[in-house]
């Protein structure tokens, strides 16, 4: 509509012009374009230069550390831990100290904003990191989101061209670790923020925009009266934009409005928390949406002596997210309260069946791939010496005499049938009194924060929990609910936050 009353006003007023002034009018927009395109050029090619010197020096920097790194120790490691948090000093193990301070030099040395890190191929073709250069190590921790393009280089090394994630826009360089034998047993990564040459663009495109236009206002004199000419024009098309302004801003409240209902409308299907504590009467549920709205939900329900609470998190958050919650919910009360399964497995294999007919997704390529990560846990009312849980890429921590113990989830969601998958596994764990059962979404360990603006990580979030663990659960809540913000400091929230904690009576 806009679009068409401006190119309306503006053809009237160049039919308008006499003879000479489309000349002058038309040789200065002509002039313009051309000066223009020249700046934003030169904008590009100094981009394009900028990302070749860059990765020439981090594929520099990869090769040189992939060949310092003894292959057959770096192999020793590997074998030597097999899952994540074994080894929590850069000098608890001789062997790893050694391989890490020439990593920790290289970092250092060419000032990396990111640190170097080693990774290595499963079987099951997922990546776990080995090596990193900082003064923490977290050896065995899943690679996880990587792109294709890392095993398609894993065997030759490579460069990645720019590509953007939630922390800004990188650039990766890649080497394949040797061992004496010649094979691959490992890959160096080496990235650099590729922003800080974007602004730097950004303020020569900038500055060169200000001189060309500088100049041309010293020729603006030459069309000032042709501006005059159509002042008045201009003045009713701002009246018109103020009142399609006022007309947004009304839009925008009607959403907002509607958006605050939807979350009455959320609050009131999940289960109310006086119900839950109830029941579980030594528990707390830190819950903070990151949105209006929410993707992460707990549910809760009482079926035939046996309570199940889960933490959910689905596909997306704030409106999207919100209404994936509202279907996980209402076929979460389907499949336990109507028909009476509790045992966790099943639910998810229900849950996951449901979801898939609800979203009809049948394995279809350019389907939808949405759904959700949850733990399910089932206490038995009659007995409370042993529980049941099962998991979507949701893990169960039990922390017991100050030790946890991590009960693995199965590493398929519920929904994308795209997804190769088997039924889920159901866990019969045997608890004691004064056990602190914990679920959660990744919200939490996946917060940006800190002094250098990173992740909280999982293995810092296990630490809180173990250190909280044997406190009043009110005092857990709100200990962790502090930590996070602590940490959060001037940092967006980019998820949902849910921890759920239950003491085992």
């Amino acid at each position: 509509m806009y679009r068409g009353l401006f190119t309306g006003s503006m053809f009237k007023f160049f039919t308008r012009l006499k003879p000479s002034q489309k000349i002058v009018l038309t040789v200065f927009t002509g002039l313009l374009v051309l000066s223009t395109y020249f700046v934003v050029s030169t904008y590009f090619s100094f981009l394009d230069e900028a990302e070749k010197s860059a990765l020439k020096r981090l594929e520099a920097i990869a090769n040189t550390i992939a060949f310092q790194i003894d292959g057959d120790k770096h192999e020793i490691i590997a074998n030597r831990y097999s899952e994540p948090g074994q080894l929590t000093s850069n000098t608890d193990d001789t062997l790893y100290y050694e391989l890490w301070k020439p990593l920790n030099h290289a970092h250092i040395a060419n000032n990396l904003e990111s640190e170097i890190a080693t990774l290595i191929l499963n079987d099951d073709m997922t990546m776990d990191y080995i090596m990193n250069s900082l003064d923490s190590p977290y050896v065995r921790d899943p690679y996880e989101d990587y792109d294709q393009e890392f095993l398609d280089f894993y065997e030759t090394g490579g460069v990645i061209h720019q590509y953007t994630d939630e922390f800004g826009t990188w650039l990766t360089a890649l080497s394949p670790i040797k061992n004496s034998k010649g094979d691959v047993v490992g890959m160096v990564e080496v990235d650099a923020m590729f922003d800080v040459f974007i602004a730097e663009a950004h303020a020569k495109l900038f500055r060169n925009l200000l001189i060309t236009f500088g100049i041309f206002l010293l020729i603006g004199w030459v069309i000032l009266r042709l501006v005059r000419q159509i002042a008045k024009a201009d003045e009713e098309a701002k009246r018109k934009i103020e009142e399609s302004n006022q007309i947004i801003s009304q839009k925008n409240k009607d959403i907002l409005d509607s958006i605050n209902y939807a979350r009455r409308i959320q609050s009131a299907i999940l289960a109310p928390r006086e119900e839950i504590f109830s029941v579980f009467k030594d528990a707390f549920i830190l819950y903070k949406p990151k949105d209006i709205v929410s993707g992460d939900f707990y549910y809760f329900s009482n079926v035939d002596g046996h309570s199940l609470i889960a933490a959910a998190d689905c596909t997306g958050h704030g409106v999207p997210g919100a209404l994936m919650s509202m279907i996980g919910n209402d076929l979460l009360n389907h499949i336990t309260r109507e028909r009476k399964v509790t045992k966790p497995s099943e639910v998810l294999d229900l849950l996951h069946k449901g979801i898939t007919n609800v979203l009809k997704q049948d394995g279809r390529s350019g389907e939808t791939r949405d759904g959700m990560d949850i733990a399910l846990l089932s206490f038995n009312q009659n007995d409370a010496t042993k529980i049941q849980y099962a998991g979507a890429y949701r893990s169960l921590c039990i922390v017991r005499n100050g030790e946890m113990i991590d009960y693995k989830a199965d590493k398929f969601p519920i929904g994308n049938a795209s997804m190769e998958r088997g039924h889920f596994t159901n866990n019969e764990i045997e608890v004691q009194k004064g056990d602190m059962c914990y679920v959660f979404t990744d919200g939490y360990a996946d917060q940006f924060g800190g002094d250098q603006g990173k992740k909280f990580m999982v293995k810092k979030f296990h630490k809180l929990l173990i250190e909280y663990s044997t406190l009043p659960v009110d005092d857990q809540e709100r200990f962790l609910d502090s930590a996070i913000e602590a940490w959060r400091g001037d940092h967006e929230q980019i998820d949902d936050i849910l921890v759920i904690g239950i003491r085992v009576g």
